[in-house]
Formats: structure tokens, sequence, C-alpha cells
């Protein structure tokens, strides 16, 4: 299914109307060609396709893993030299040549030089609404709507509000022009909220244009309808959330969409760097706008849907049933879900693909290996891990686990080595490349693409609506949608009651809540913290809790949760030939009556890990036989773990009995205080950085700055090239030159 447009996309993107390297080297972001003329459909569908492949690799490379996905209290980064870069960025602090009035705005890990490829996409998405409005059968085009060219005009301007959306969240005010300024050189800021409320009325008015997901073999690997609806609830919630905005650009600069000036609520200022974090004064409106259009997508949905059923099984008889792991097995397994709404799409041919090396289960191999490195830079924290979670709740093991691959088809724990590879701790786990029945054992060939949106977000934006208008009934109805998939049957009304509970019975906090459980490493919690206004009180308060959870363990041996759960200084694992013992090496949900303590339950608990079930075939394709069984680990290939959510006194007369079954004493979380990581060499320490996961999290955003209520600077500087060639200036205390 996924791979309907790839032939046409590889061969088309290269007629684009302004090459990458010419656009970025010598063209402001606002000038446009404008002597471009349709021939035909297929000439517009070049175009657009062409605008698509401009920035499909900067959502599916580093752009997302250096920054929407680190910053937030779920994910962190798990390679040293990313680390405390991402840590300034998100706010300012850490090291000293990261603070916001010394930041090397020319780092290539910024998002600096993502300004220019959004505008080289914009430029192409004008390009094709410009064509087709000059068209004399437009009027007829619209009328008849939707049809082909309505549907591409539709998503042009999809992707052009998709580049604006980014843009604002990552860069705050930004240069604005729409087909109507085509060759026109604009050098000036606009407004952000006349920049993002221009883009909604277009899109509002462009999606009734468009196909469903469904219609006219649309599929999720183009913009259609149901992402148009969904697209819009993410602009209005950006309309209504709060963000830091500049001070020094003058009391009539924030404008609305019409000119008009706008008041705000403002929740804390930092006079030093002119900036102000807060939210406009009628905020609620846009809450209200968006309903029809995420309640369109939710009640006409076309061919997309959540998936709330597990179809699988095996004559092995392993236990399956988790729709939501389900999901993320099929965009592993290269098959776009009907759960998805818009996907960044990738192809295995061309070595490209990053999703299953940076979001991915880690793996300690090259390539070819087996499975090949997993880079693993997105990971998370034992609080997320252990505390967050009910352990009950079929999301966690999907998306979290302990455990990586050595490239030899064999199963490793993660060490605290604070690097990459299998040194995260706690890793993600929605991708995992021993789960793909065919894997290609070269590094980035996996093929899997980037997923942007999802019918669950669509679903629980819906419910936020809702309940900020205090619809309680209808938030509700929608909220259990994803709640209830996560839990079995015969609990999912206790666990709903155990939420609301949790919140105080604020709905909209437990719709919160629920994002925050449903998408671990998909990239959206941190832009939740900012819009949601919780960024200064969780970066303060979730930091203090990590850091006196290190100091329980250190005293204690482990941390203890309030869901029962214990973080241990010390782990029992041993390796095993799990096809002997289950029939079976590569695990799946974890049964019910497992007895604690036994080889089973070692193996079995957590689930959702193990190793490919027959690596060795897939090694034989690759090499000759005798170098491939010389390869491939044939008998003890999976890892059984003991007390991983319990703590066993290492002088315990069951520690003594599980060391006498073979079970060796493992280093687990005492590795998080007691072991030099990656960053103490890179940046010149002296000593080791002690408890890394406790301190990284937005670690300029002080104490005192939470206690004065500074405004967090959470957002990107342009690069040098930028500010000289549309002669702007960054705000927020970056410079704007490196001289």
């Amino acid at each position: 299914m996924k791979k309907l447009n790839y032939i046409i996309m590889t061969v088309l993107a290269g007629v684009s109307l302004v090459s990458c390297q010419e656009y970025l080297s010598t063209n402001s972001p606002s000038t446009v060609d404008a002597d471009f003329v349709f021939s035909s459909f297929v000439t517009g569908k070049t175009v657009m396709l062409g605008a698509y492949n401009t920035v499909t690799g900067a959502f599916t490379h580093g752009f997302p893993v250096n920054f929407d996905d680190i910053g937030s209290d779920t994910e962190r980064a798990s390679v040293g030299m990313v680390a405390p870069l991402v840590g300034a960025s998100q706010l300012y602090g850490g090291q000293a040549a990261y603070v916001v009035e010394s930041y090397n705005i020319n780092d290539g890990s910024v998002p600096g030089g993502n300004w220019n490829t959004f505008y080289s996409a914009i430029s192409k998405c004008n390009q094709v609404i410009s064509n087709i409005q000059a068209m004399p059968e437009y009027e007829d085009i619209i009328a008849k709507a939707p049809n082909d060219w309505s549907d591409l005009l539709g998503q042009a301007y999809c992707l052009r509000a998709t580049m604006y959306f980014e843009l604002v969240k990552h860069f705050g005010d930004c240069i604005y022009y729409s087909e109507a300024e085509m060759g026109q050189d604009i050098k000036e800021l606009s407004s952000r909220d006349a920049v993002i409320e221009k883009e909604l009325k277009a899109l509002e008015q462009a999606e009734k244009w468009m196909y469903a997901i469904g219609e006219q073999n649309h599929l999720p690997d183009q913009m259609t309808r149901n992402y148009a609806d969904g697209l819009i609830g993410r602009l209005c919630f950006m309309l209504a959330g709060y963000q830091t905005r500049r001070t020094d650009l003058g009391a009539d600069f924030y404008v609305d969409a019409d000119g008009k000036a706008i008041t705000y609520e403002v929740w804390g200022t930092d006079p030093a760097r002119n900036a102000a974090y807060g939210r406009r004064s009628d905020w609620k409106k846009f809450y209200t706008e968006a309903i029809p259009y995420l309640e369109k997508a939710v009640n006409q949905p076309g061919g997309a849907f959540l998936t709330t059923v597990d179809p699988r099984s095996d004559k092995e008889k392993r236990v399956y049933d988790n729709p939501f792991q389900y999901y993320f097995n099929q965009v592993t397994c290269q098959v776009m879900p009907e759960e998805s709404i818009y996907e960044w799409t990738l192809k295995a041919e061309n070595g490209s693909s990053r999703i299953a090396y940076n979001f991915g289960r880690g793996s300690n191999g090259g390539s070819p290996a087996y499975p090949p490195k997993a880079n693993a830079q997105v990971c998370s924290f034992p609080a997320v891990y252990y505390g967050m979670f009910d352990p009950q709740d079929k999301r966690r093991d999907a998306s979290l686990n302990v455990t990586g691959s050595s490239g030899r088809g064999e199963e490793m724990i993660y060490s605290y080595g604070l690097s990459n590879k299998c040194t995260v701790g706690i890793g993600m786990n929605k991708y995992d490349l021993n789960r793909h029945p065919d894997p290609d054992a070269r590094q980035l060939f996996s093929g899997i693409s980037y997923v942007y949106m999802r019918q669950a977000d669509i679903i629980l934006m819906l419910a936020e609506a809702y309940a900020v208008g205090g619809d309680n009934a209808k938030a509700t109805t929608e909220l259990r949608k994803v709640h209830d998939r996560a839990f079995a049957n015969d609990i999912k009304d206790a666990k709903f009651n155990e939420l609301l509970a949790s919140v105080g019975g604020d709905l909209f906090e437990a719709v919160i809540e629920e994002r925050k459980l449903e998408f671990v490493g998909e990239t959206l919690r941190r832009w939740d913290l900012i819009r949601t206004g919780k960024l200064p009180k969780v970066a303060y308060e979730f930091r203090k809790q990590l850091v006196d959870q290190m100091a329980e363990l250190k005293q204690k041996g482990y941390v203890e949760f309030d869901n029962g759960n214990q973080f241990p200084a010390f782990i029992w694992t041993k390796t095993m030939n799990a096809k002997e013992i289950l029939g079976y090496r590569l695990t799946m949900q974890t049964p019910a009556g497992l007895t604690e303590g036994t080889d089973e339950y070692g193996l079995l608990v957590p689930g959702w890990r193990g190793q490919h079930d027959d690596w060795l075939k897939v090694a034989k394709g690759d090499m000759e036989e005798e170098k491939a069984i010389a390869t491939i680990v044939q008998d003890k290939t999976n890892l059984a773990i003991q007390g991983l959510f319990r703590y066993i006194d290492p002088e315990s007369d069951e520690a003594k009995a599980l060391e006498a079954r073979g079970y060796v004493k493992t280093n687990w979380g005492y590795d998080t205080y007691n072991k030099l990581n990656s960053k103490t060499k890179i940046y010149g320490y002296d000593e080791g950085i002690e408890a890394s996961w406790s301190s990284e999290f937005m670690c300029g955003y002080t104490d005192a700055d939470y206690a004065a209520k500074k405004a967090p600077i959470y957002l990107s500087p342009m690069n040098e090239t930028t500010c000289k060639t549309t002669g702007l200036t960054n705000g927020y205390g970056f410079r704007s030159t490196m001289q």
C-alpha cells in the first residue's frame, strides 16, 4: 500500500521550480519564481511531490530527534554530544558555550538550516496554488470539488500551513508570504498570530476540496481531507496556547489576521532577553473553532480509524492482544495502517531511513548486522517507565524497553552509559527491526516512515476541545476511545476512574495526561508542555523529582513509585535458549498467570522484546552459509531478567538462589550514579556527571527562574546566513552574527 507514490516521487521530485542548493545559497526565503506555468495535471503533481520531497529529509533525519522529541518529561537524548546542546537549546543554560547569549547559531544541530528548507517548500506550494487559481476553469474546479485539481490545490494549502506551523513552533515570528506575494522579496517579520490565522482561514476553505483517506486511492502518504481537519486542530491549539514572544518588536507588532492588536494573559517575562510567556486573551474561541473540523475527522473519517483490534496469532500460540502495538508493528513492517493520517514516507532502497536508527530499539550492530545498528538517540527516563505508566497499561512495554540487540541475533540489557546503541538505559520500543518478517541487515535501510499524525491524536484533540468548552460527556467519550484500548476489558473502567482521580476529576488535565502516555517518543509532548503553559512548572518539578529519586536510589538501593513499581540498583540476568524453552525467540504481550522468579517469567517480563525468530535465515541471504553460522548466535539468544520491578537485596537468600541457577547480578540503576558517561571527555569534565538523566532536563531553567516567573526560552535562532540575507535579527537574547 504505502509505496503507491514512491516511483512517481522518486522520478519527479527533481523537477522542482527552484533547486534546493540555488535556493539556499542565493535567494531570500521570501523570493519566489512566478514564471512557471502548468501544462497538465502531471506537471502540477510533479511540483507538489517535489514540495513534499523538499522537506521529507528534515522530518526523518535529525530535526525531530534533536528538538521535538527532546526537552520534555518523557524523552531525552542518549548521545552525549546531542544532550547538552539540546538541553540548552530548549531552555537557556547548561554549558557556558550554549547559554543563549553565546549560543552558536551556526551549529549544524540546530534547526536554523530548516528555516530555508521550509521556505523552499512554501515557494513550491505557492507555485501550485497560483497556477491552479490562474486556470480558466478554476471556478468550475472548485464548484465540482472534490476532484483531482481541487485536491491538489488542497494539498498545497496543507503543506504550506504545515511549514508555517513548524516555523512558528521552532522560531516564533517569521516572514509571511502567500501566492499573492509571489515574486516579491519580503524581508520583515510578521506576527505569528497573523501568519497562523491566515493559514487557518485558507485551510478551512480548502479542506472541503480534498479527498478523504480511502477516496480515489488516497493514502496517508499524501495530505488528505483527514489531515487538513487535524491540522486545523493543531493550528487552532497553537493560537489558543502559551508561547514565548518577543517584547522588542514594538507595542503594535502582535496583531491578528485583520491587523487588530492582540492582548495577552502573561504568565512571566524575561526583561533581559525581551521575552514574555503567555497566551491570547481570546484563546478559548479557537478551541470552539476547531471542534467542527475535528468532529468531521473523527465521525466522517473515510478509510481512517483508530486501531482497536489485534488480529494476530501464530502456531506457537504467543499472546498478542495489543492493538496499540499492532499499529506500530504495521509501520515497522512498511504497511500503512488505517490509523495513520499522514506519514513522511521513506523507502528502504536508498539507505536514508533513520526512524529505526533514531527512534527504534537499540542495537550494537553495524552494517550488515542482525539487526543492523540502531543509534537509539531517543530514549526516556526511569521515572517514565517505572512511575508514569500503570503496570497494566499495554502501552508501556510496547513504547519502552530495557533490552536491545548485540547485532548477532542475541538480546542484551541496556546500560546507563548515556551514549547510544545499547547504552541508553530506558529505550524506545515502538519500532524494532527484530519484528520485520524480512528485515534488511543494512543500517538506514529499514524503510520505516515517520508518522506525523495519527487518528489517536485527532481524537484526543477533540476530547481536549470538548473539555475546554465544558462538554464533559463528549470529552469523556472521545478520551475513553484512546484510553480503553490500552487496558484489558475487565479493568478499563477502573483504570479510567483512576486516571480521573489522579487529576482531581479535571477532564482537560486527564486528556493531557493521556496524551503524555499515548505519544511517548512521537515528537508531541514538548509542544504540549509549551502550549498548555505547563513548561516552566514541569521543568522545575520533574527535575526536582528526579534528583530526589536519585538520592533515594543511592540510600535504599531502589526507588519506589506510587504504582508499586521499584526501580532497583541491581537486577539479575541470564542468557537462555528461548527457542528451546518457549518455542520462539521473539516475545509478544506478557501472558497472564506467570510465576515470578521462574525462567519463563524472566524471559516474558517485560513483553515485546527478545529476538527475530530466524536471524540465521536472514544472514544466509547475505553471506555464505558457513560464515552466517559463525556470525549468528543460535542457542542462547534471549535474556531472562529477575528483579526488574522489585528490589532484591543482593545479600538475601533469594539473590543467592538466583545466582546458584546461573543468574548474574547486573548493574541497573546503580550505573546512573556511578558510571562515567560519554560526555565526560567530550566536554572536558574532570569527573563523571552524576545522575545525568536527572540534570539534563531543561538544565538552564533554574529554581530561581521558576520562582521569578521568568519566560522560558525554548525557541531556536535563525542562523547567521539567514540573518544576513534577510536583514533580520534574532530575539530572546540570541546573537545574530558569530563575529
